[in-house]
């Protein structure tokens, strides 16, 4: 019976698409997935490094009270996960990394009232690499991933890079990108912060950590697309995921 069990957990949580989001215009404060319910509450799911991260805001983008659980199908195995809130995020510690397939079923109560979402992230692809790439990813390691995470999903200090907002054709080019690697950036809209100036890339090494951003952005659905520079001046900016913090 517990292997009948775990099989209708499993169905139910890969076999629900995430809902959508209202009007296309959610947009996550901590780099996370995001999606509205039925009853207007905002929830946005992350997956870190030994652990989840939830935050759920109403309508008018404000943090509120939640408590509940999170149900994990890990690589093909199912975790319970109870929920504990630190600050205006819940928190749940598991053996779980941002380069896991995770499909999630949130079970919340807010307001009294229960509330259910449910998110899926695909594993990391890590593609063959050029010769550029590879000092790219070596490089990104040693000065990078610990701000945007190993997998480039980014985490508690810095939002991930595998993302629409930074591919190319979404009006943060290369350019944006070595100058963040180079200078750092403002805060926009993220909730991180601005983005300090990294501290051990040698001259020249923006270069190969772009190439390897572009590199895993291209192997993981991120391809986007190449702008040409006569079109750029009349591409709408979407300012909302600039390299920032």
């Amino acid at each position: 019976m517990k292997t009948l069990a775990a099989i209708a957990v499993a169905a139910a949580i890969l076999g629900t698409s995430l809902p959508a989001a209202a009007d296309g215009v959610l947009t996550a404060n901590y780099g996370g997935q995001i999606t509205e319910t039925a009853d207007g509450w905002r929830i946005e799911f992350a997956v870190r490094d030994g652990g989840i991260r939830a935050w759920v805001r109403d309508h008018g983008d404000k943090p509120v009270t939640a408590a509940g659980k999170a149900t994990l199908l890990v690589n093909g195995k199912k975790q319970d996960v109870p929920l504990k809130a630190d600050g205006v995020m819940l928190t749940g510690d598991t053996s779980v990394t941002p380069a896991d397939k995770v499909a999630t079923i949130l079970s919340l109560s807010v307001n009294g009232k229960a509330v259910s979402a449910r998110f899926s992230q695909d594993a990391v692809v890590t593609p063959p690499l050029s010769a550029r790439a590879g000092a790219g990813k070596a490089a990104f390691e040693q000065v990078c991933a610990a701000c945007h995470g190993t997998a480039l999903r980014g985490s508690d200090a810095a939002p991930p890079l595998l993302h629409a907002f930074y591919q190319l054709g979404s009006g943060h080019g290369d350019d944006v990108i070595l100058a963040a690697a180079t200078s750092g950036a403002k805060s926009h809209m993220w909730k991180f912060g601005d983005m300090p100036k990294p501290e051990g890339l040698k001259p020249g090494q923006e270069k190969d950590v772009l190439a390897y951003i572009r590199a895993m952005q291209a192997a993981n659905g991120f391809a986007g697309t190449a702008v040409k520079p006569a079109d750029q001046g009349a591409m709408p900016m979407d300012h909302s995921g600039h390299m920032k913090h």
